[in-house]
């Protein structure tokens, strides 16, 4: 996350132990550790819903894009078998008046 190397870490040790002495400082050192800690899991919980939501987002779309390709293939179908059935009702009518 940060780019802090040895020397960094040392001159914050040596920092810290001049400003809260050896009395404070392994206490310091603990608080620090443990809000670092609850902000890591906080930051991992809000990275895991986002990725949640934008699998959902995604889900959403593919099922839409079904629904129109499912609608479409509906329509295609209904229009295909109206076709047919005028075709049938075609061909009897003009017999029918033949006969007449």
């Amino acid at each position: 996350m940060f780019d802090i190397g040895f020397f960094e870490l040392l001159l914050l040790a040596i920092v810290g132990l001049l400003v809260l002495g050896p009395q404070r400082l392994p206490q310091a050192v603990r608080t620090v550790g443990l809000y670092i800690g609850r902000i890591r899991k906080a930051v991992s919980g809000i990275q895991q819903e986002v990725n949640e939501q934008l699998q959902l987002e995604e889900m959403r779309q593919r099922l839409s894009e079904h629904e129109k390709k499912v609608k479409s293939g509906i329509l295609d179908a209904e229009k295909e078998l109206e076709k047919d059935m005028q075709e049938k009702d075609s061909p009897h009518s003009k017999q029918e008046d033949k006969s007449s």
